[in-house]
């Protein structure tokens, strides 16, 4: 019989590791771009516990389950080695809602013993005994399962910014309240082991006030981890807020550059009107003096003026055109072919800035995508399909995007928080006009089409 009793103890404890495993996984995946290291994280995390548990000689559970996190953290760093201190938060996350969920699993385990006790079980022949011990076994990993996956799912649903950057003083303030928390669990239990060593009977049998006072600090430790992923949430809410404020203020500023730059074009046309009238007859004398010469040099100077004054780019709006201007301008300073073929639809409802703010931040991404890159290039494009208004912008790529959930890549800087809000932006527009943005990789290009529905 011995051997059925340790069977079935095996089990259980191969059944809760399985549990936790798969639970971490699920955790950590939506964190990380290779997801197949969340796959490989549970999995290193199963195969730690496993050998920590069952090869001799004998460990203590909270330091089995610390080698099998720990592990699980090395192979995350290791295949996706962003955002370390946002891993380290995981783990040791995971590792204290399981230990609070194994404490409340242990709670009513022993509740259970204490109602079977009631019926003197303990008097009843051996096979009953082991019935009731995989019964409760049974019990015991189906609510430590329960409690650890409501847990985590509740905490994953807490943190929405998944992809944003955690700071080591985010981390030092986020493991402050987990720190207190294992803390007072480290507590409890020193002070069980002492209770039974002394007396040889467990706390809660003689004093059930000590489980009600377990069982609450379970639930609060749980709280108190829940309310520092909240509040760190809304602090990341806070800074996001301030930096798109802060976007759209310098969105404003180039816009009032662009129509400072429009204003002045103008003001140099109108100069030029003015003043074509003694071009006209400077060029008449000329000609009637038979200087043939002197006639062509004037008139390409007179040319290259009204070259530089109307520009190259008529996409139908001048502070479209001041705008690919500038940034052919940008973009050929830094080695990059531009090629636009832009036309602003006039016929429709849309305001200048709002396709300002596109271009602006389309033009921008491109040319920072194609750092790195052989030959380094920008298309921009756009075109009408009935009432749909659609801009495309194709720019050489080296690398690999990782989209985050909300369809927007992960951007790959070290100051990751200072972008993406471009793209942020440019959906916003486009929301704006009951559309929506797709990014798309091919052949070591990155595709941005932007779709604007008008009337």
């Amino acid at each position: 019989m011995e051997l059925y009793w340790n069977i079935a103890a095996g089990t259980t404890s191969c059944a809760s590791i399985a549990m936790i495993s798969y639970l971490l996984h699920w955790m950590v995946k939506p964190f990380l771009q290779n997801k197949r290291a969340a796959v490989f994280a549970g999995t290193v995390h199963f195969a730690t516990m496993m050998i920590m548990y069952f090869i001799p000689p004998e460990i203590n559970g909270m330091v089995a389950h610390a080698a099998g996190v720990l592990a699980a953290f090395i192979v995350m760093y290791a295949l996706d080695r962003r955002n370390w201190e946002q891993k380290i938060f995981l783990c040791f996350t995971i590792y204290l809602l399981d230990w609070i969920s194994h404490g409340i699993a242990i709670l009513l385990r022993d509740a259970g013993y204490g109602i079977f006790n009631f019926f003197r079980v303990e008097q009843q022949e051996e096979w009953v005994q082991f019935a009731v011990f995989v019964f409760l076994s049974v019990c015991y990993v189906l609510i430590r399962f329960l409690c650890l996956k409501l847990f985590v799912y509740m905490v994953n649903r807490a943190y929405g910014y998944k992809q944003e950057n955690m700071t080591g003083k985010e981390l030092a303030l986020m493991l402050s309240t987990s720190l207190s928390v294992l803390a007072g669990y480290c507590a409890f239990q020193f002070f069980s082991k002492i209770y039974l060593l002394d007396s040889d009977q467990y706390i809660w049998r003689v004093h059930m006030e000590f489980w009600w006072i377990k069982v609450i600090y379970q639930l609060v430790s749980f709280v108190a981890i829940l309310l520092s992923v909240v509040t760190y949430q809304k602090i990341k809410s806070s800074h996001k807020k301030e930096r798109e404020d802060a976007v759209l203020i310098e969105q404003m500023d180039h816009m009032k550059e662009h129509i400072a730059e429009v204003e002045a074009r103008y003001a140099e046309i109108r100069r030029l009107k003015h003043d074509m009238g003694n071009h006209v007859v400077t060029l008449e004398n000329l000609v009637l003096k038979k200087q043939p010469q002197e006639a062509e040099k004037y008139l390409l100077r007179l040319k290259k003026e009204l070259w530089e004054v109307s520009g190259e780019e008529s996409s139908g709006n001048p502070v479209v055109d001041v705008i690919l201007k500038e940034s052919r301008r940008r973009a050929e300073e830094r080695g990059i072919c531009f090629m636009a073929d832009f036309h602003y639809p006039g016929d429709a409802a849309m305001d200048a800035f709002d396709l300002s703010v596109i271009l602006n931040n389309t033009i921008n991404n491109a040319i920072e995508g194609c750092e790195g890159s052989d030959a380094p290039q920008i298309q921009l494009i756009s075109y009408r399909k009935k009432n749909a208004y659609m801009i495309e912008c194709t720019n050489s790529f080296a690398g690999e995007i990782y989209l985050e959930e909300g369809g927007l890549p992960v951007t790959s800087k070290k100051d990751a928080q200072e972008h993406g809000y471009g793209l942020i932006s440019i959906r916003n527009v486009a929301q704006k006009y009951y559309g929506d943005i797709d990014i798309r990789q091919k052949n070591g290009k990155f595709i941005l089409s932007i779709m604007l529905m008008l009337r």
